[in-house]
């Protein structure tokens, strides 16, 4: 597995980027089946407002995983893994999602 960030500041505004790249895996005990590499990417940006009125540190956060809507396998063998073979007990991964947030102290 293998991942980066890159991540930039500027005043109030905070930006990142990040990478993973999770490598072919074996599925059986005897490594004759298994599930291709994949690589993952997730961006989001927030905005620090500072005070306004009576919030206290008032930020606006947005996020998106999967930014390229990769398909893979995420989990695999929770019913148990096979000795030889396969036995479909595979997760997908989650598709492109898109997450948001308003805080504030008060």
């Amino acid at each position: 597995m293998y991942k980066a960030n890159l991540s930039y500041r500027w005043k109030g505004l905070e930006t990142h980027f990040d990478v993973h790249y999770y490598s072919k895996r074996y599925y059986s005990y005897v490594n004759d089946t298994s599930v291709p590499g994949y690589w993952l990417a997730s961006t989001g940006a927030r905005y620090n407002f500072g005070k306004v009125g009576f919030a206290k540190n008032l930020s606006v956060d947005f996020n998106v995983y999967n930014l390229f809507n990769s398909k893979y396998i995420s989990m695999m063998g929770q019913n148990g893994n096979p000795m030889s073979g396969d036995y479909q007990s595979l997760e997908r991964g989650a598709v492109r999602e898109f997450f948001g947030t308003v805080s504030a102290e008060f």
